[in-house]
C-alpha cells in the first residue's frame, strides 16, 4: 500500500484510531512498526508449516496457490472494512491475513519457478522476474499519484483512504493470477536409464578429459553444502537493519523533509525503477566476477550510501543517497535467489523458501524496534544503527566468496546432482510403498 498506507497509520496512531488500542494515543512511529510486526509474527508461524507442505507433495504445489488466492480475497475485505472504520483491530486483522496470502503464495511460486528453470540459468531468469516485480512496484505509487493530483495534494483523511481503498479493490483481481498456476512436470529416470548393460554410457570408464579432478571448495570449516546456510543467516541479519529503517523512509521524507502525498508517490514510483536497473548492472557484473562477488561490492556501496543519509542536510543529495542506496541495496536480491536455488534439491526448496521467510520476518520485528528508535531519537539515528547491523549482514557473506563458483555453469553440474539424488530418492520410496503394499 506505499507510502499512504504508511501516512495513514501515523494518522491513526496520533488518536483517530477506534477500538481496542495496543499502544498509547500518540505513539505514531510506534503503531507503524507494530502493525508491520504483526504481518511479519504471521508469518512466523505458518512459514516452517509451509514450507513442509510445499515440499510434501512437490507435484501439487499450485493447489496452495489456490489457497492463497482466498486469503487473499479475504485480506482485502476485512482492509476495506478497516479504513473506512477506522478500527485499529480490523487493521491487525487484515494483515494477519496478508500475512498469509504473502506466505501460501511466496513459498510455493518461488519452488516452482526454480523448478521451472535448468540449473545453470537460473540467474539470468531470476534476475528478469525481479525487475519485471521491481518496475510492477512502481506502479501503484505512479497511479496514487494521478489520483492525489484529482483529489488534492494535502494529508487529508479522507484522501488517502479513497486512494488505500482504489488499491485494496485491485488486489482480488491479482489473486486470479494464482489460480492459473500449474505444477511443472518432474522427470523419472526412464526404464531405459536404469540399465547397465554393456552399451550404456553409465558403464563406460570415466576418463582424465571426461571428469576432472573437482576443486575442492571451502572456507574454514564451511564447505558448499553450508551456502544456503550462510545466505540465510547474512539475510537475517540484513533483515534486522532493514526493519529498523526500510518502514521509515518514507515518514522520514513526508515528516521532515515535508513531501506532499503526490511527491512521495512519485518518489516511490521511481525508485523501484532504479532498483530494476541496478538489478541488471549487477547480473552483467556477476559474469565476468562471480555471482557473490558482485553482491558483496553492490551491497557495500549500498551500506556507503546509507551511512551518507544519516548525515546529509541537502536534499538533493540525500535524494541521491537514497536512490543510490535501494539500486545498490537490493540489486543483488535475483541472484542470492539464484546461488540458494542451485545450491539446494527440488525436495527442499519449499523448506529454504521457508528459512528464507523467516529471516525476512525479523524485518517486521524489528520495524517495531525501529519505531521506537524514531520516537526516542529521530529518523537518521535509526540510519546509522541500521548502517551498523548491515556492516554485519556483510561480514557473515563473504565466505560465499570461496564457497561458491565464479562461473554460474560450474555450479549447475551439482545443482544437477541434487535434483536426480532428490528425484532417485522421491522414486525409491514410492516403488517401495508400492511393493510393502502389494
Amino acid at each position: 500500500m506505499g507510502p499512504v498506507f504508511d501516512k495513514y497509520l501515523y494518522y491513526l496512531g496520533g488518536g483517530a484510531a477506534k477500538g481496542p488500542q495496543l499502544l498509547p494515543h500518540h505513539a505514531r512511529n510506534s503503531l507503524v512498526g507494530l502493525t508491520e510486526s504483526i504481518s511479519g509474527l504471521t508469518g512466523l508461524f505458518i512459514a516452517i508449516p509451509v514450507g513442509l507442505l510445499v515440499d510434501w507433495h512437490p507435484d501439487k504445489r499450485a493447489r496452495l496457490l489456490h489457497l492463497g488466492g482466498i486469503a487473499g480475497v479475504v485480506a482485502s475485505a476485512i482492509a476495506i472494512v478497516a479504513i473506512f472504520t477506522d478500527v485499529i483491530v480490523l487493521v491487525y486483522a487484515a494483515l494477519v491475513a496478508l500475512g498469509v496470502f504473502g506466505e501460501l503464495a511466496n513459498s510455493a511460486t518461488e519452488a516452482i519457478f526454480a523448478d521451472s528453470i535448468p540449473a545453470g540459468e537460473r540467474s539470468s531468469l531470476f534476475t528478469t522476474k525481479a525487475i519485471v516485480q521491481s518496475v510492477a512496484y512502481g506502479c501503484g505509487p505512479l497511479i496514487a499519484a494521478v489520483g492525489l493530483w484529482f483529489i488534492g495534494d494535502t494529508w487529508k483523511p479522507y484522501q488517502m483512504k479513497v486512494i488505500l481503498i482504489a488499491g485494496t479493490l485491485v488486489m482480488p483481481l491479482c489473486c486470479v493470477v494464482l489460480f492459473l498456476f500449474r505444477d511443472p512436470p518432474h522427470d523419472t529416470p526412464a526404464a531405459g536409464d536404469e540399465s547397465h548393460g554393456e552399451g550404456s554410457e553409465n558403464t563406460r570408464p570415466p576418463t582424465a578429459s571426461q571428469d576432472p579432478a573437482p576443486i575442492v571448495r571451502r572456507c574454514g570449516p564451511l564447505r558448499p553444502k553450508h551456502v544456503p546456510w550462510v545466505l540465510s543467516l547474512s539475510n537475517f541479519v540484513m533483515a534486522i537493519g532493514a526493519g529498523m529503517t526500510v518502514k521509515f523512509f518514507n515518514l522520514f521524507f513526508i515528516q521532515d523533509e515535508h513531501f506532499t502525498p503526490i511527491q512521495i508517490n512519485l518518489l516511490q514510483a521511481l525508485y523501484p525503477c532504479v532498483i530494476a536497473i541496478f538489478m541488471k548492472g549487477t547480473e552483467k557484473m556477476a559474469e565476468p566476477l562471480g555471482r557473490p562477488q558482485a553482491s558483496l561490492i553492490f551491497n557495500g556501496f549500498g551500506v556507503t550510501c546509507l551511512f551518507l543519509m544519516s548525515g546529509l542536510q541537502s536534499l538533493p543529495w540525500l535524494l541521491s543517497a537514497y536512490l543510490f542506496r535501494g539500486g545498490f541495496q537490493n540489486s543483488s536480491y535475483p541472484i542470492d535467489r539464484s546461488i540458494l536455488m542451485d545450491s539446494t534439491p527440488t525436495t527442499q526448496r519449499g523448506m529454504w523458501n521457508a528459512i528464507e521467510s523467516l529471516t525476512s520476518i525479523t524485518w517486521s520485528g524489528s520495524a517495531f524496534f525501529g519505531g521506537l528508535l524514531s520516537d526516542s531519537h529521530d529518523y537518521r539515528y535509526t540510519f546509522l544503527m541500521t548502517g551498523i547491523v548491515y556492516t554485519g549482514a556483510w561480514i557473515v557473506y563473504t565466505p560465499l566468496l570461496r564457497l561458491v563458483p565464479r562461473r554460474e555453469k560450474d555450479m549447475a553440474a551439482t545443482a544437477s546432482s541434487h535434483d536426480t539424488s532428490s528425484r532417485e530418492l522421491s522414486l525409491s520410496l514410492t516403488e517401495r510403498s508400492t511393493n510393502e503394499g502389494a
